[in-house]
């Protein structure tokens, strides 16, 4: 694999592009950042992503422009270990745990990181959902997850945060290959209605709300109550409402809505809303359908990438634009090519003799993705 520098334009995919340097040894070189506006160059939640990748490699080299506007990033070794920092609250903790969580197999030392901020927030996947969705498909590639644990210690909202969280995880040597083609049905409904310095009545509210748009799909279904106090409870008051469904092959979907933060414009949004909204989310995200939740497709893209060389085939959902330029940048950094086929053309090729029986599947734009692994091993892991 070669070690030449890439070089990117604009602020978008930021953290693919540092994340994909890391692992693959390559520095890259991301100039016009945000040149045209008001306040050019990179934010500071930018910033502490950089931190946090130093902090976790050796001998990693950056360098920024004295405007922001040009990133130089040399990566070092992938060490891991015990490390704690406060990411502000600019952005919701999982955008800064997503990186973590494809660059943890490959460390020196087992990761476990302690970060404070913002857990749940407006237009973010929350880290509740991270937990839910994204574990379970690091499992499928990840043998060893025994000590793989995503904890909550308090919960922190938009605009003071004060929410930690905890992620440990393990080193493997090498990642599994991966064959999910079905998705099964749906046999159950979890939730938790969370609510922090307010009163504990929303959450019920919430809850009903969430159980009447929900009526006449399952019967299983089942919310729990999660009322934070004190330090538990972060800065901020708020409530959100976060659901999973569990299908019969182990695919969990999620759905989610929060309150509006406190001091922002407008009308603030009703707990049934936000009920309403969180189940209309999670029925979205269910009629997408695929072997995995649409938001941990860049998971799944990545760990085929960087598994044994071996094929590995999963069944995505519609593509997110996140996804697509995931797959871009796979391209770019470790020269693979993914094989992507519409899963109804495969489907009706498969059943082609067979009495059709028409399930209902949910959307009929699913892509069937098949990659061979670059052969990708983790180096820095000592051998026994």
């Amino acid at each position: 694999m070669t070690t030449e520098e890439l070089v990117f334009e604009g602020c978008n995919f930021f953290r693919q592009r540092l994340t994909y340097s890391v692992l693959s040894g390559r520095p890259v070189v991301i100039r016009n950042i945000r040149d045209d506006d008001d306040a050019p160059g990179i934010r500071d939640f930018e910033a502490k992503l950089i931190a946090l990748l130093e902090r976790i490699t050796n001998g990693t080299k950056v360098e920024i422009n004295s405007t922001g506007t040009q990133v130089c990033f040399r990566p070092g070794l992938i060490s891991g270990g015990v490390q704690t920092m406060d990411c502000g609250v600019d952005r919701c903790l999982s955008y800064f745990l997503e990186p973590m969580l494809i660059i943890s197999p490959f460390c020196k030392h087992p990761m476990t990181l302690k970060l404070k901020g913002v857990t749940n927030a407006p237009g973010e996947v929350s880290v509740d959902a991270i937990k839910a969705t994204w574990l379970s498909v690091y499992n499928k590639f990840v043998l060893n997850d025994e000590k793989l644990q995503l904890q909550i210690n308090a919960r922190g909202l938009k605009p003071a945060g004060g929410g930690c969280v905890t992620f440990s995880a393990p080193i493997v040597r090498t990642l599994r290959p991966v064959q999910r083609e079905k998705q099964g049905k749906i046999c159950k409904i979890r939730g938790q209605a969370y609510v922090t310095k307010v009163t504990p009545s929303l959450a019920y509210r919430m809850i009903d709300a969430a159980k009447k748009m929900l009526h006449g799909y399952i019967a299983d279904v089942y919310i729990t109550v999660d009322q934070r106090k004190g330090d538990a409870g972060g800065n901020s008051p708020g409530y959100g409402l976060f659901l999973t469904a569990e299908t019969t092959e182990g695919v969990v979907y999620h759905g989610e809505a929060i309150s509006k933060p406190k001091g922002e414009g407008g009308d603030p949004i009703v707990a049934e809303d936000v009920g309403t909204n969180a189940a209309v989310a999670l029925l979205e995200e269910i009629y997408r359908g695929g072997c995995l939740d649409a938001s941990a497709q860049v998971l799944a893209c990545s760990f085929m990438a960087l598994g044994q060389k071996d094929i590995s085939r999963f069944l995505f959902g519609p593509l997110t634009v996140y996804s697509v330029h995931a797959l871009r940048h796979l391209k770019a950094f470790f020269e693979i090519q993914f094989k992507l086929e519409e899963w109804n053309t495969v489907r009706k090729v498969k059943e082609t003799g067979e009495s059709e029986q028409e399930l209902r599947l949910g959307s009929e734009d699913k892509a069937l993705v098949t990659a061979m692994g670059v052969g990708f091993s983790n180096l820095n892991k000592n051998v026994l």
